[in-house]
């Protein structure tokens, strides 16, 4: 494994091969926090990532369709806030 390759939330360099995305890039598994990643990958939307209309907490991305995307509250289940953003 190419230690160039680190968790973006730890920052170790011990993970699995955890499987691929519906793009084909490899997937990985952080064997320190349990976080899955792909290397490289390019999280627009987590910087703007909108607030809940109900609970005021930021947002994650829950579901990703042509045109749009479905944000839902990062509360979930005790908020049932969400969101859809057209692209």
């Amino acid at each position: 494994m190419p230690s160039t390759i680190r968790c973006p939330r730890c920052n170790a360099e011990s993970f699995n091969l955890y499987g691929k995305t519906t793009n084909g890039k490899q997937r990985y598994i952080c064997l320190v926090c349990s976080r899955q990643f792909v290397e490289d990958s390019r999280n627009d939307l987590a910087t703007t990532r909108p607030l809940c209309p109900i609970c005021h907490k930021k947002m994650h991305v829950y579901m990703r369709e042509p045109g749009f995307t479905r944000f839902r509250c990062s509360d979930y289940p005790e908020c049932k806030g969400f969101m859809k953003v057209q692209r």
